[in-house]
């Protein structure tokens, strides 16, 4: 392979935002109600216990080191491509002194890829193949990212 092929692949030593292939990992976060909007937009909720509440955690931090998360509902798939953008917290006690702690993780967020409907392929980095986004292969730049677009306001 040529060094250009290398530039452009995360091959070479300047790229250190480049994960292996061995630490990519693209959760899905799947809700049993709610809508996806053919925009990608949606308001969903869900209840986790602590064993599932800490493994959307985990997919969640996995997200974040590869740039890619979906999440898909009973009409509605959506694939985006993150970046970090804030963390909040808070925490108001009641009476007992028993509260809720919220945090809110603010995540920097394109969508890549929208279906209406969930049960048909998924485009995008499912199941550890990953994608190559169109403007990759329309694009002039000399060197590619694929989320050059979160330096955009």
């Amino acid at each position: 392979m040529t060094d250009d092929h290398e530039e452009h692949t995360g091959g070479d030593e300047h790229d250190d935002h480049a994960l292996s292939p061995d630490e990519l990992r693209y959760p899905e976060f799947v809700f049993e109600g709610g809508t996806i909007g053919d925009d990608g937009s949606f308001a969903l909720e869900t209840d986790l216990d602590r064993a599932e509440m800490a493994e959307w955690l985990s997919d969640l931090a996995d997200g974040m080191a590869s740039h890619d998360v979906a999440v898909e509902s009973p009409n509605g798939y959506v694939t985006f491509g993150v970046g970090a953008s804030g963390v909040e917290m808070s925490f108001e006690p009641e009476d007992g002194g028993v509260g809720d702690f919220e945090v809110t993780f603010k995540l920097r967020a394109k969508p890549m890829f929208v279906a209406d409907d969930p049960d048909q392929p998924k485009a995008g980095a499912r199941g550890g193949t990953g994608f190559i986004p169109i403007e990759m292969l329309t694009t002039d730049r000399e060197t590619f990212r694929c989320y050059n677009w979160m330096g955009e306001k």
